[in-house]
């Protein structure tokens, strides 16, 4: 759905992954992280710490079955990710997405 909107897309199936792929990256401009909370070897909230290190203006994307009041006990108090409660919709992710670009 991101690609049809138009947008590059990586790809990682954990935070790990995600982190040594970005620093992979010849072009490594990113501007949106969308990454779910709970992952294997490294989660979404410190996979977004990490990367805003090197990636200031990052916008950061978190998705979570957990409660909003759960992730939020998770990340610093200056961390102020977005953040999409699961289940959502194809319409919610999209319009999360296209509020974050234009901040990007």
């Amino acid at each position: 759905m991101l690609r049809r909107e138009g947008y590059t897309v990586l790809i990682a199936q954990n935070g790990l992954e995600a982190l040594n792929l970005v620093k992979a990256q010849l072009n490594p401009r990113i501007d949106i992280l969308l990454s779910d909370v709970a992952m294997p070897y490294m989660g979404g909230i410190q996979l977004a710490e990490s990367l805003r290190q090197t990636h200031p203006g990052l916008q950061v994307l978190l998705a979570s079955g957990l409660p909003l009041k759960e992730v939020t006990n998770r990340r610093e108090p200056e961390f102020q990710p977005e953040f999409l409660a699961k289940p959502f919709s194809v319409s919610e992710l999209a319009g999360k997405v296209r509020m974050l670009a234009q901040a990007a």
